[in-house]
């Protein structure tokens, strides 16, 4: 039998391609943590720890990421849950960045607290069409 070869992930894949392998990345570290996998690490992720795990190999590139945030964000609020992507901060401040978005009426705090208590393993992971939807 013909089996569909696997795609790998690269750093110059499409904005919407890389929301979806930065939307497995999230996942994984928000449930790692929820359920004890690692206790000791910190509950956010730096724009460059992920840009790392992403395959980049200058934590630098985590600057590049805001958009592809963006459309996890999107995706978050149209489908009301815990918008994931406040999870992804700044090494120096701790914070989002300025254009984060989150569900309306929450905080970025508040948000930050729900994702930690959803289960986002009971959902699907959104190919990228549906983040490349959201470019438009």
């Amino acid at each position: 039998m013909n089996y569909p070869k696997i795609k790998r992930t690269k750093t110059g894949d499409r904005h919407y391609e890389q929301a979806h392998q930065i939307w497995v990345i999230l996942v994984a570290f928000v449930m790692g943590r929820r359920f004890g996998f690692s206790l000791t690490g910190p509950r956010k992720l730096t724009y460059g720890d992920l840009a790392i795990q992403m395959g980049y190999y200058d934590r630098r590139a985590g600057h590049t990421l805001g958009r592809q945030l963006g459309l996890i964000g999107k995706h978050c609020v149209n489908n009301d849950i815990p918008t994931l992507n406040v999870v992804v901060v700044n090494q120096i401040t701790g914070e989002p960045g300025n254009e984060v978005i989150v569900r309306p009426g929450m905080t970025v705090a508040d948000e930050q607290d729900a994702i930690f208590e959803f289960d986002w393993f009971s959902l699907r992971v959104p190919p990228p069409g549906t983040f490349r939807t959201l470019t438009k």
